[in-house]
């Protein structure tokens, strides 16, 4: 693999982490520790009012993160909370992905061009997390708080799910060493599939939110590539071929997303081992593996990106 590299410059747009709603975190994470995930602690999510002072959102996480990219798994502690009722909201419909978040070198001017291409975006929200610091064998140091600045958009701009976007001001906080060693041998995040109600209304205005020019790889899916990783627009029945076995969400949602390997057997041979049951796929050097029930979703699991079918 080439050096890794987490954050954008000026004029990128990384696709950034992808955030499963799960109903039962404990239940999430015993599966992701089966998967072979390191995973961070379980955090309470808060933000920063006007005032300063710190609030609870409404939810809570644990985080996979990867040497490039992230995989959030989030929980509802709270519905009475606005983010805890969206979130329970989008929970009811599936349980599986429901967060698509790409970061920017600048949120809050991205917040501007988002507004004057037509959209909504509520006021940036100033996120914190605890971080514990942690020496590379996982010996605790001390604590630190992660920082973002988030961008949401309303439902009404975004329906398929909560698609935003950020940018990180912690980055050796949020990707320290100790957490991106996973016995799967899976290292970084790539595409995203995701399943509109109308593939001709969205491709439009994912034209005009990610700010690159889309790539029509069909009458059915159309690919939005961005400097690192991208996002892709599927029909439900090509969504269905793109992810064997998977069931695939109602539309609007999210139905899966491709992840790389450092080494495709090792991983297979992991998953194998713990029980899952990874398939190979018509692509070669790619596996699919449909996600347990308590996640949600599917994986294509590649070794080279070149290998994933939409780049073939």
């Amino acid at each position: 693999m080439a050096a890794w590299r987490q954050l954008p410059t000026d004029g990128e747009t990384f696709l950034d982490h992808l955030g499963h709603f799960v109903p039962d975190m404990e239940a999430a994470h015993l599966e992701l520790t089966r998967l072979g995930f390191v995973q961070t602690p379980y955090v309470l999510h808060a933000f920063t009012d006007e005032t300063g002072q710190r609030r609870p959102m409404g939810t809570a996480n644990r985080c996979v993160m990867l040497r490039e990219g992230y995989l959030e798994v989030l929980t509802v502690t709270d519905s009475s909370t606005p983010t805890g009722a969206r979130t329970q909201h989008q929970l009811d419909r599936y349980t599986g992905v429901h967060i698509v978040a790409m970061t920017d070198a600048d949120a809050m001017a991205r917040r501007a061009r988002q507004a004057a291409a037509g959209f909504h975006p509520q006021e940036p929200t100033p996120l914190k997390r605890p971080v514990p610091l942690l020496t590379d064998t996982g010996e605790q140091i001390g604590s630190d708080e992660a920082a973002f600045t988030v961008i949401k958009n309303p439902e009404e701009d975004m329906p398929e799910g909560r698609v935003q976007v950020l940018t990180h001001h912690t980055e050796g906080l949020v990707w320290q060493e100790h957490w991106m060693r996973h016995e799967n041998g899976i290292v970084a995040l790539r595409d995203v599939i995701i399943v509109p109600k109308d593939l001709g209304e969205a491709e439009e205005r994912y034209a005009r939110f990610t700010e690159v020019s889309p790539v029509r790889l069909g009458d059915d899916l159309i690919r939005f590539p961005l400097a690192r990783g991208g996002v892709l627009l599927a029909s439900p029945q090509r969504a269905a071929a793109l992810l064997p076995g998977a069931p695939v969400p109602p539309a609007p949602g999210v139905a899966g997303y491709a992840l790389l390997s450092d080494d495709l057997a090792a991983t297979r041979s992991f998953l194998e081992g713990r029980g899952f049951g990874p398939k190979d796929t018509d692509w070669p050097g790619v596996l699919s593996l449909v996600l347990p029930g308590t996640l949600g979703g599917a994986w294509l699991v590649a070794e080279s990106e070149d290998a994933l079918p939409w780049h073939r």
